[in-house]
């Protein structure tokens, strides 16, 4: 007769190589998106750290299902050593791991915060240079002693030059200078009314971003501490975290209450 359980476990055994390989591949493919969208490298760019935070959270599903596969090819073929020296590789990387997400909380507020301040300084060189050129505009009229003159004061001006029509050669003095310096202030109000800082809803954008890669980046660390471990523990990174803070409860000092 066949020897149906010696092919039952031979099918058993392929099906946990079967995940542990999985598991291996999509670590794999897991850093190969993290690493190509990173290139090139930006680290001081605020814009490169919240691409790379959020291209580390919508990629973490694959490096957390790979590393659950690679638990349950051993649990599968627990005799495999080959198995079984894959996943205690993987389980200390995994400490490297944890720690990445926890430093991506910060790292996403302050990329945010240097977002929102390079907007509020580009705003603020935008303003002083209006205002410069605003003041230049201003004195160039204010100073004119005749059309012709005002005219070749414009010609001295940096950058765009104001033009002054024909039609506004043969206007009195006096006249000529209200009406531009009229249109000189409705036209800077509306300039400033342009310069307008981060928008709310962009803002707003950066506010759930933040909240978004915290929160993920917390439970994924939490989800590989718990597998996380160090050559020759026993226990778990998360274990052993559980551990200490109920050493820190026990030691707490109990408030006495008084009895009524």
């Amino acid at each position: 007769m066949p020897d149906y359980s010696a092919s039952r476990e031979d099918h058993i055994a392929s099906f946990g190589r079967l995940f542990a390989w999985s598991g291996g591949g999509l670590l794999l493919v897991f850093l190969a998106f993290v690493l190509v969208d990173s290139l090139p490298l930006q680290l001081l760019n605020p814009a490169w750290q919240l691409r790379f935070t959020n291209r580390m959270v919508n990629t973490s599903l694959l490096a957390l299902l790979g590393f659950l596969l690679l638990h349950l090819g051993l649990y599968i073929e627990p005799t495999n050593g080959f198995l079984r020296a894959q996943l205690a590789t993987a389980r200390q990387w995994a400490i490297v791991v944890v720690f990445a997400f926890l430093l991506l909380v910060p790292l996403q507020g302050f990329a945010t915060w240097r977002v929102l301040s390079q907007a509020q300084g580009s705003q603020a060189i935008q303003r002083n240079v209006l205002g410069e050129r605003v003041t230049k505009i201003r004195q160039a009229i204010e100073a004119a002693t005749s059309p012709a003159d005002l005219q070749a004061r414009f010609s001295r001006l940096q950058g765009p030059r104001p033009q002054l029509p024909a039609a506004a050669l043969t206007l009195p003095l006096g006249e000529l200078k209200r009406s531009l310096l009229d249109e000189l202030q409705r036209t800077e109000t509306r300039a400033i009314s342009r310069i307008g800082g981060p928008a709310p809803t962009d803002v707003w954008a950066l506010g759930q971003g933040v909240a978004r890669v915290s929160i993920a980046s917390l439970g994924f660390a939490a989800a590989f501490a718990s597998g996380a471990q160090r050559p020759g523990a026993s226990l778990t990174l998360l274990q052993q975290l559980s551990r200490q803070m109920e050493i820190l409860l026990r030691r707490r000092p109990k408030t006495n209450r008084r009895a009524p």
